[in-house]
């Protein structure tokens, strides 16, 4: 069976059409063929680079074998349809270039004689009534009539669809314009109003220590008075007793001096604590708006570069949208049947994705107007928990004897949990705030471990969770790809004899690490390790841990306590414990808010209390009782403010939380 290339039958397509333009794509036309030819009239037999065409030869010529037919009068008769590719424009072959072009197609096989018929399984290849009988026996062929009717309505239904799609398509570009508009002003008006909170905070707090310090000079010039008065007192009556009492009110005096003396000197100390409190007051407002501003301008940053995929997107179809329908256009208006059953197939295939990419409706864009970071910027530093969850859902797509161990806050409101998915798998699940899965991947465990494949999470970036399972495997997932990087802690060549039980990070990015043994690993967020924090002894083993301002906070299951310890150093110590709810429970999770208040569970045969601490962890500020199967908390960011999440292990639910500020 003789094979005829793309090239010739697309040619041969062109061949066939005249009097009308025709705009076609062809890229495979943009560097000369390259073929092996004989020439019967030259003799000369090698590969030639193909600079033009002699329709009535029917084949390609080379630069020698071009020149013969223009010079040699054996060939004369070719003349008018020699046609040079070098002066074809690849990208628009138009009729008026080929008006030399005008006869029908012949038989690939038989080329003296002129086709009547398509061979569908050759591709529409032009066959002459010989070949169904022969060369092309048993294939599948149309009259040319029939096959160019057929894909005429193919194409006009397509052109009618694709017509559905204009307006939207036009569209998208204004749409585009009008949410980045409406993301700058938002932006500002967002940056403004924080600028503002910020301000009024700084004045209010400068106000008050003001007041505090005309409070204290004024009880300062009281004592002065009441000095001045006893002095005047004590040398009345040294007048009226000086010999004989000189002695005893010289005492006097000297107590007395003393004693305001120590007044006087409390007053400063009492003073200078109030500007330092001032001072470092401002210093956390001020710290707090960079932290806002840098999450608002990433967030922005994000939007945009979504917006700019969009409007490429827009942009590229839109173009193939116009390409296409001019190019469709052109090839109906020359209404040749040949031309249309041959370019038609290829023209329909290009319809197909382009009208897939045209009905994408991006029904997120407007969303992209806003940023991610809530509305507005809490800067009193004092938070309370609402008195009843808000919400509660079930998390779905946990298989039965799965659960729920580990809970992180993600970004676009999306939230990740983590837990046991059968005695050799883990689960990592990216679920949104309905409870719905977003994306799951299970996580086999180390091959030879013994330790159950318990999975923990602490939220380490907007895009990325830190993750450790009890097969000593520490990882970072990325909760939009679900992307896995891990590593095995023995590989590392560290010392590890237990399991791991919990991972928390801080805002250097740095993730730490706890087990069953009092060692704190420490790395950074490429996996690479750094360095072993050594836990006080007074410490049995961390069920828990989390970073609040330069301490580490550790929940210690086995002793029913929770410490705050330092984390400079290789040797911990002990800042101070925690107080915990009565009731004879222990430490089961812990973690932190955004102004820096602490959030502990306890657990223990009376059920699960949560309690709130201040900023220092040294008072309960609230307390709540909650599911008594809840394992673990996080906090989350969102547009309506900050919210404290609690999972449940073995029912898989989640509650959430508000904090407020009071």
């Amino acid at each position: 069976m003789r094979n005829v290339s793309f090239h010739q039958k697309v040619w041969m397509a062109l061949r066939l059409t005249s009097s009308s333009r025709v705009s076609l794509s062809v890229s495979n036309y943009r560097t000369p063929l390259r073929r092996t030819m004989s020439d019967d009239a030259t003799g000369v037999k090698r590969p030639r680079r193909s600079l033009a065409t002699a329709s009535n030869a029917g084949f390609f010529l080379c630069q020698q074998c071009s020149q013969f037919h223009l010079s040699n009068k054996m060939v004369q008769d070719h003349l008018p349809h020699l046609l040079n590719l070098q002066t074809i424009d690849v990208r628009s072959l138009t009729l008026e270039k080929l008006t030399s072009l005008t006869e029908d197609p012949r038989c690939t096989i038989h080329v003296k004689q002129l086709a009547q018929m398509c061979c569908e399984t050759c591709g529409n290849t032009p066959i002459c009534v010989a070949c169904i009988f022969g060369e092309h026996k048993g294939h599948v062929t149309h009259e040319v009539k029939i096959l160019a009717k057929h894909e005429g309505e193919k194409l006009k239904k397509m052109m009618s669809e694709l017509e559905k799609c204009r307006d939207n398509l036009y569209e998208l570009p204004e749409r585009v314009a009008k949410v980045c508009q409406a993301l700058k002003a938002n932006i500002m008006e967002q940056l403004e109003k924080a600028r503002s909170e910020h301000k009024e905070a700084s004045e209010r707090n400068l106000k008050k220590a003001e007041e505090d310090r005309a409070v204290l000079e004024k009880h300062r010039k009281e004592i002065i008075k009441r000095k001045k008065e006893d002095f005047d007192q004590v040398h009345r009556e040294l007048e009226e007793e000086m010999k004989k009492l000189k002695a005893k009110y010289d005492n006097i005096l000297r107590e007395k001096e003393q004693n305001y003396s120590a007044e006087e000197e409390k007053m400063a100390m009492q003073t200078s604590v109030v500007d330092e409190k001032s001072s470092v007051e401002v210093k956390e407002l001020n710290e707090k708006l960079r932290s806002y501003e840098e999450r608002v301008k990433a967030s922005q940053v994000d939007n945009e570069k979504r917006i700019t995929e969009v409007a490429n997107h827009s942009t590229h179809t839109i173009n193939r949208y116009e390409n296409f329908t001019a190019t469709a256009k052109t090839v109906q208006a020359t209404h040749d049947e040949w031309t249309e059953a041959q370019c038609l197939p290829a023209i329909t295939a290009a319809g197909e994705t382009l009208i897939e990419d045209a009905k994408k409706e991006f029904g997120d864009l407007e969303s992209l107007s806003k940023t991610s970071v809530r509305d507005t910027l809490i800067l009193s530093g004092r938070v309370g928990i609402t008195a009843c969850h808000e919400s509660v859902v079930d998390i779905k797509g946990l298989g039965s004897g799965w659960y729920v161990q580990g809970i992180a806050g993600g970004s676009d409101g999306h939230i990740v949990v983590t837990g046991y998915a059968g005695d050799d798998e883990s689960h990592i699940t990216v679920i949104n705030r309905e409870g719905g899965v977003v994306r799951q991947d299970q996580i086999n465990k180390v091959a030879g471990s013994g330790n159950m494949p318990y999975r923990y999470c602490h939220s380490l970036s907007e895009h990325l969770t830190a993750t450790v399972c009890e097969s000593n495997q520490v990882g970072l997932y990325d909760n939009r790809t679900g992307k896995y990087l891990s590593k095995t802690i023995q590989d590392m060549n560290i010392l590890w004899p237990r399991c791991a039980t919990c991972v928390c990070t801080d805002r250097l990015n740095n993730i730490y690490v706890g087990g069953t043994e009092r060692d704190v690993l420490v790395f950074d967020d490429q996996l690479n390790h750094h360095r072993i924090i050594k836990l006080p002894e007074i410490i049995n083993l961390a069920s828990d841990i989390a970073v609040h301002v330069d301490n580490l906070i550790v929940c210690d299951y086995q002793g029913n306590k929770s410490y705050a310890v330092t984390i400079q150093g290789e040797e911990a110590e002990v800042v101070h414990q925690f107080t915990k709810p009565d009731g004879g429970l222990f430490p089961l999770s812990v973690c932190t808010d955004s102004s820096q208040c602490i959030y502990m569970l306890w657990g223990g045969s009376g059920g699960r209390i949560l309690t709130q601490y201040s900023q220092d962890g040294r008072q309960q500020s609230a307390t709540r009782r909650v599911d008594g199967d809840a394992r673990c908390i996080a906090t989350i960011m969102t547009f309506e403010g900050e919210k404290l999440l609690i999972g449940t292990v073995r029912s898989k639910k989640m509650y959430t939380f508000g904090l407020v500020a009071e």
